[in-house]
């Protein structure tokens, strides 16, 4: 404990601490940008800056629930916040940091809107992806590792 708020009152383990922010923010710049690609390549043509889904009835839109998708339901989200998490790790950036902390809430309010024009849109087979794949932005397994232990 002592050893620990010491590292704290000076700022980091020298020698280490610097490289490790370093490593760590690049790996999840690194991470963020392959989770944004991953999910742009899955969602192939139903890619699109709106929203709403494409109604699935003009023949336009369908449910992906495959590669990316079957683990996380919104992983572009999930990758824009490792990527701004990276970064503000990479810049030292306290302040960046509580904006993406921002962006965090942000995005959530977002997905919720969104999903709500999923079920609009597809209805049970929705909901029932909904099921299927639980983490929002984290796989569930990393849910649990950071869930209240009683």
């Amino acid at each position: 404990q002592f050893g620990l708020l010491l590292l704290i009152a000076i700022g980091g383990v020298p020698f280490v601490g610097d490289d490790m922010a370093s490593f760590l923010g690049l790996s999840l710049i690194f991470a963020g940008l392959l989770s944004v690609y991953k999910a742009a390549t899955d969602l192939k043509s139903n890619l699109s800056p709106w929203p709403v889904p494409a109604d699935p009835k003009s023949g336009r839109g369908s449910l992906v629930d495959e590669g990316i998708y079957s683990y996380i339901r919104h992983p572009m989200y999930s990758g824009v916040l490792f990527g701004m998490i990276g970064l503000s790790l990479v810049t030292d950036s306290v302040t960046r940091l509580l904006l993406t902390g921002a962006l965090y809430f942000v995005l959530d309010a977002k997905s919720n809107y969104e999903e709500e024009k999923m079920i609009d849109a597809y209805g049970l087979e929705y909901e029932d992806y909904q099921m299927r794949v639980q983490g929002k932005f984290l796989p569930p397994g990393v849910n649990d590792i950071f869930a209240k232990r009683t």
